[in-house]
């Protein structure tokens, strides 16, 4: 069961007429007539909760329950919209009331934290709106507890909640600016490819490049997750699209249906790590780093490179161990046929990564990008635009936004709360004061707080919460800023793949009909190449082309790709042959040995695996055929 109407009649039509007008005045206010940042996002926090409350019950919804929506939720979508009312009455005095907020800024202020987080409870789970909650009784602990306690600090309601309704440094702070600015429009564009047939064009090319591979399912799943994967920036949504197709071919070609869903899952995670679009998290993470986002493109571009190559090791050593044959999976038509029939998705794609490199306004390239989709789609055959595919787009959009606007709107209580009370700075001290007598152990907590968060919370939140607090302590500790969101961004996505609550591998389980904390448990196996990866990134920023000439940068890339591939080979537990434990637990020390820097690692574990794979030929050739 879950919570989500599938709206109709009456309702369906106030809602899609409620996200069209939101979704204009958006592109009215972003490119036309452009207001102050601070109302421009009230009002779209008001209309996603207008939508919200709508879209989302209260409740899990039983079978055969009514799916109309009930008085009580429309006076909650109306009584949304009063802040935004109470501030247009005089806006130039509410902004400056915002120190000393009024009565009925405060009573108003609170309404709307408090529809906030019930609307974040029905769309992203209770966990985040329960961390927010407890952030705000944290922050007035010093009204509700004895003096004596000393446990928080001592604030009034009304600077708690003028802080976080009344300026930009709470519920409207950079995660919803960044959301309002540029999210949604990449949604936008995820839904125009979809409308048009992208997802079948990228399943295609997949089949096209290793439908006949040994194993090829397996490969289709790596080709087919990274490309759709940097345009949706969703693991679930990743899973979902691709894993109905692959996992049940992985099966049958004989991985077992644990190993298949744990290799979409992981696969699938890799597709928001990739250039060059990455998801919400990426485009967040520009604004807190204060980089351009193309920057951001570029130093991802060799991490995504050695994920895809951990993994694909893993499913190479998989296949030689469980003896896996050549696939029957063809794509007649040759992949340049394939290409020229949808031209506009790749025209589209093409725009938008030379848009990116050459550090034009996202907003203007997304929004150019999608346009060119959906014009290039309509001259490639406009039978695809009906009425109902059209409705069912524009509702993926609203669907999209919500989620992503909700939980960065929540996060934002956490962020506000934060700067209100001064935890940051405690926290940070306290990751510094770790740092000071070992970067690792710093490193390894923030690791832990990050993935605690991603089992609770969804990703991109968990990556907001996670660097508002530990990104500029690690910097001071002489990482570069970008390694540290880095790092922490990859961690917070690998939340998804680590029991007990992994959701993206549950995702996949549940499509294979495995174990989820089975195919918790291998997912995460899979990716510890992945995770040892993180660690290196901020050890050594060439691989973030953050430091470092040309020559550095490409052995240090060199060494990682080795290191990668052993220790993927080494899980997998086969290279030319199955290997023994021996011979596994070196491939994996090598690995370590060659991802990490300095020339006399290097050459260890150059030497350890160059021994590990003529072993392990040998055996081949001794178990040849004809050979005594």
């Amino acid at each position: 069961m879950n919570n989500r109407r599938e709206l109709a009649g009456f309702d369906l039509a106030v809602w899609l007429t409620v996200g069209l007008v939101g979704f204009a005045l958006q592109l009215w206010l972003i490119y036309l007539n452009p207001i102050s940042p601070l109302l421009h996002a009230m009002g779209f926090l008001s209309v996603v909760l207008v939508l919200a409350f709508m879209r989302y019950a209260a409740r899990p919804l039983r079978p055969g329950a009514s799916h109309r929506v009930p008085w009580h939720d429309w006076l909650l979508a109306a009584a949304s919209l009063a802040l935004l009312v109470h501030a247009n009455l005089d806006y130039a005095q509410f902004v400056r009331r915002a120190a000393i907020p009024r009565p009925p800024d405060v009573w108003i202020g609170l309404l709307f934290v408090a529809l906030l987080i019930e609307a974040g409870r029905r769309a992203v789970g209770w966990i985040l709106p329960v961390i927010g909650v407890a952030a705000m009784l944290y922050a007035l602990s010093g009204l509700i507890l004895p003096e004596s306690w000393d446990f928080g600090p001592t604030l009034s309601l009304r600077r708690v909640v003028g802080t976080l309704t009344m300026t930009e440094l709470g519920l409207f702070s950079e995660p919803t600016q960044v959301a309002l600015r540029w999210i949604f429009l990449f949604v936008a564009f995820g839904q125009a490819l979809a409308l048009i047939g992208g997802d079948v064009f990228f399943e295609r090319i997949s089949v096209r490049l290793a439908g006949r591979l040994r194993g090829g399912p397996a490969y289709i799943s790596i080709v087919s997750s990274a490309l759709f994967g940097t345009v949706s920036g969703s693991n679930v949504a990743n899973v979902m699209m691709g894993g109905q197709v692959t996992i049940p071919l992985m099966d049958k070609v004989g991985y077992g249906r644990t190993r298949a869903a744990a290799i979409e899952a992981v696969s699938s995670t890799g597709g928001a790590l990739t250039p060059p679009i990455m998801g919400a998290a990426a485009l967040i993470m520009a604004e807190l780093a204060n980089v351009p986002y193309a920057t951001v493109v570029a130093s991802a571009v060799l991490p995504a490179i050695l994920f895809y190559v951990a993994v694909t090791a893993y499913v190479y050593g998989a296949t030689v161990r469980l003896g896996i044959g050549a696939g029957d999976l063809a794509e007649e038509l040759p992949a340049w046929r394939i290409l020229l029939a949808n031209w506009p998705v790749l025209l589209g794609v093409t725009w938008l990564i030379w848009r990116i490199a050459d550090s034009y306004p996202l907003e203007h390239a997304a929004l150019q990008a999608t346009a060119i989709i959906l014009i290039g789609g309509f001259v490639m055959g406009p039978a695809r635009y009906t009425l109902p595919r059209l409705r069912e787009a524009f509702a993926g959009l609203i669907d999209g936004t919500l989620e992503i606007g909700l939980a960065c709107a929540v996060s934002g209580v956490l962020v506000g709360v934060i700067l209100v009370t001064g935890l940051g700075i405690e926290l940070s001290a306290f990751v510094v004061e770790l740092g000071r007598s070992s970067l690792l152990l710093a490193l390894v907590a923030t690791m832990l707080v990050v993935m605690l968060l991603g089992m609770a919370v969804p990703g991109i939140a968990a990556y907001i919460i996670a660097a508002s607090v530990a990104a500029a302590p690690l910097a001071e500790l002489g990482v570069p800023l970008l390694a540290a969101h880095m790092f922490i961004f990859y961690f917070s996505l690998f939340a998804g793949l680590t029991p007990p609550v992994a959701l993206t591998a549950f995702a996949a389980a549940g499509i294979a009909g495995s174990d989820p904390f089975r195919t918790g448990f291998l997912s995460m196996l899979i990716a510890a190449p992945a995770y040892l990866l993180a660690y290196f990134m901020v050890l050594q920023p060439q691989l973030l082309l953050l430091d470092g000439s040309a020559v550095s940068i490409a052995l240090s890339f060199a060494t990682a790709f080795v290191g990668v591939t052993a220790f993927g080979m080494a899980v997998a537990g086969a290279w030319f042959a199955p290997l023994g434990h021996v011979s596994r637990l070196v491939l994996v020390m090598a690995g370590v040995a060659l991802v990490d820097a300095g020339l006399l690692t290097d050459l260890v574990g150059a030497a350890a695996v160059l021994a590990v794979g003529l072993l392990n030929r040998r055996q081949v050739a001794s178990l040849a055929p004809g050979r005594a």
